[in-house]
């Protein structure tokens, strides 16, 4: 006796395992599974990357003060220090502006280092503009532009940048890629839907003699119903999770060995404990779905049957 025998009820009495297919099906339902679960873990990366960026940048903005005049002169530090304190001022009696700070000359030399590589001979004898960080609580383009005016009358020079572009810009990139993912999950599920279906309409057909006869010896569509959906439940549960398995063994291999930095602002196969439960109902709606989609189309093909 075959252990898929053993692992079935007694009324299993058609040997719809046997002959090629049962196989390839399995396997074919695992793959299905654990790519769904890779696709739904790189979509909840995605999200919380996307909240991650929101909310550092999306209300941030920084002025940033050259330390050169329009003529290339370079400015004196006691310049430099009484149009930064103007426009700290500036900001701070402003009612939509919050936390306002300036970057220290480390944290300037370290944003414009990777820019100019490892020589530090350049920053050292670089004049390194100041940055003045804040927080903006509007998206009024007037209110901004107005801002900007008043900034460029204490320092001409000075630039305002929001980041409102670059973090739209992100984002449509970002959209775009996980409608491709939920485009690619649709398919994948009618795929998977396809394949079962196909497989039960060629059990049905191979079969074809040994369901009649049992039909005529007095067996109910409903008992031919149960030997499918006994066939497809000891196939399609275990192959379901079993791809989901592989997939988290996977996605933990390659986030270890590819993606292992420690940010947050950058997509990874890393799923917290929510977002993994919420994965496991995947190989469960497989299962689910998979028993649906066969018991239709048993019944709709024993009606077609003489």
């Amino acid at each position: 006796m075959s252990l898929f025998q053993r692992l079935t009820p007694k009324s299993y009495i058609l040997p719809l395992h046997k002959r090629s297919g049962s196989i390839q099906f399995f396997t074919i339902i695992a793959l299905m599974t654990a790519m769904l679960v890779i696709i739904g873990a790189v979509q909840f990366s995605l999200l919380s990357t996307v909240h991650n960026w929101k909310s550092l940048i999306e209300h941030q903005a920084s002025i940033e003060i050259p330390a050169l005049d329009q003529n290339g002169r370079d400015y004196s530090d006691e310049e430099i220090n009484m149009m930064t304190q103007r426009i700290i001022a500036l900001l701070e009696n402003i009612d939509y502006t919050s936390d306002v700070h300036t970057e220290s000359h480390e944290q300037v030399a370290q944003l414009i280092g990777p820019w100019l590589g490892e020589n530090n001979k350049i920053l050292d004898n670089m004049r390194l503009p100041v940055l003045v960080n804040f927080n903006i609580n509007t998206d009024d383009n007037d209110f901004i532009a107005q801002l900007t005016k008043r900034i460029n009358k204490i320092a001409p020079r000075a630039r305002l940048q929001t980041h409102k572009n670059w973090l739209n810009k992100f984002l449509k990139i970002v959209n775009g890629v996980h409608g491709l993912g939920l485009l690619i999950i649709a398919v994948t599920v009618t795929a998977t839907l396809f394949v079962i279906s196909s497989t039960v309409r060629t059990r049905m057909a191979i079969y074809k003699k040994e369901l009649a006869l049992i039909h005529i010896m007095g067996a109910h569509d409903r008992f031919i119903l149960r030997q499918f959906l006994i066939y497809l439940g000891y196939l399609v549960i275990p192959a379901a999770f079993i791809g989901a398995i592989a997939a988290f063994i996977m996605m933990s291999i390659i986030s270890a060995l590819f993606l292992s930095a420690d940010t947050a602002f950058i997509p990874s196969f890393g799923v917290n404990g929510g977002q993994f439960f919420k994965l496991l109902f995947i190989p469960l709606l497989i299962c689910i779905m998979s028993i649906s989609i066969g018991a239709y189309t048993v019944i709709r093909e024993m009606k077609r049957m003489p």
